[in-house]
Order: C-alpha cells, then sequence, then structure tokens
C-alpha cells in the first residue's frame, strides 16, 4: 500500500491539523482516523460501476507526531471488492491538494525542510 507521510510535527501542529481534520473530513470511530471522500468525476470505471459500494475515500491517520494519507480507494460497503484499488494518477493529485488545503487551513507549513 502507498501512502505519504508528514512526520517530525509538534503537539500544537498536530491539534491544528486535528482540528481542521475534525471540521473537513468524516471521523471515523476510531480515533485518529480520518475519511476523505473522492468526489464522482475522478473515480475510475470500477468505481463508477459499483455506486452501491459508495462512498469511495481515502484514508488518513493522525499520530503524536505524524500525519499520513492512503494512496488506496476504499469504500464503507466492503472490505473485499474490485473497487477497491490503489489511487489513480487523478486521484493521487485530488489527495495531495487535499491535504495542502489541510495543511494550509491549520496555518502548518506543507513544505519542511
Amino acid at each position: 500500500m502507498q501512502n505519504f507521510v508528514v512526520d517530525n510535527l509538534n503537539r500544537e501542529e498536530i491539534a491544528k491539523l486535528e482540528k481542521v481534520l475534525q471540521e473537513k473530513t468524516r471521523p471515523s470511530p476510531i480515533g485518529g482516523l480520518y475519511w476523505i471522500e473522492i468526489p464522482e468525476n475522478i473515480l475510475a470505471p470500477i468505481q463508477l460501476k459499483h455506486k452501491e459500494c459508495g462512498p469511495h475515500y481515502f484514508a488518513v491517520e493522525i499520530g503524536e507526531n505524524f500525519i499520513s494519507f492512503e494512496f488506496l480507494v476504499r469504500n464503507f460497503k466492503s472490505m473485499r471488492c474490485e473497487c477497491i484499488a490503489p489511487a489513480t494518477p487523478a486521484q493521487k493529485i485530488f489527495l495531495l491538494e487535499k491535504a495542502k488545503e489541510i495543511f494550509t487551513l491549520a496555518g502548518v507549513p506543507f513544505h519542511r525542510g
């Protein structure tokens, strides 16, 4: 599974990011896990065909000093379905843009260095 992680975040940055995630995504009942819904216009053909599995989403995990964005398209209906698949290039761009938006809204620099 592919993902990208921003780590070495301090507690204040984590708190700001978590606040934005609470407001702008769908929190999971599992603490530290959030869902970003994927717009229909960038779903892969198999995902469009499986409307009954929707919504399709990406998982975001936030921990003590990191945030991780997963490049795997999931759904809420089934753990094993052919519409669960690695992100397409368009979906990856969407998720990267969402990550930038989350960091911007939180006032946390996205580019670390």
